[in-house]
């Protein structure tokens, strides 16, 4: 009985946790910076793709809908949908009607003042956001 107990609370706190990440990205965000974790110099793609993020905007619907959008850049999500995956401590945006493709990943911090940084995938790039 007490092991079932344990189990319980154990769920119940790793769901309230995950509830609770998933309550702080729902909301329209601006990219107001953008760093880079690369050591050494940036190519000319990433350099594009830098200035592309530096006017970038996401959004996270408590539906599952997700946008993100680059001024500069032909990628953009227009209807994705997201979702966070507690196991591996990632939101996963793909498309709305095949989510079964993959199409950005992103892990997240949240910053002191209540902005959000977030690492994108197969980048090098780290974006902080604020609520728009």
């Amino acid at each position: 009985m007490k092991k079932i107990l344990v189990s319980l609370a154990a769920l119940l706190v790793f769901g309230v946790v995950q509830a609770q990440i998933e309550t702080k990205i729902i909301g329209k965000w601006k990219v107001s910076a953008v760093e880079s974790s690369k050591d050494s110099k940036l190519n000319n793609k990433e350099e594009k793709q830098l200035k592309s993020l530096q006017k970038a905007s996401l959004e996270f619907r408590a539906d599952g809908h997700a946008k993100f959008k680059q001024v500069l850049s032909g990628f953009h999500i227009p209807d994705g949908y997201w979702r966070y995956e507690k196991n591996k401590d990632v939101i996963i945006i793909s498309e709305w009607d095949n989510r079964k493709v993959d199409l950005m990943r992103l892990w997240y911090d949240e910053e002191d003042d209540g902005s959000l940084k977030f690492y994108i995938d197969e980048t090098p790039f780290v974006i902080s956001v604020i609520r728009e």
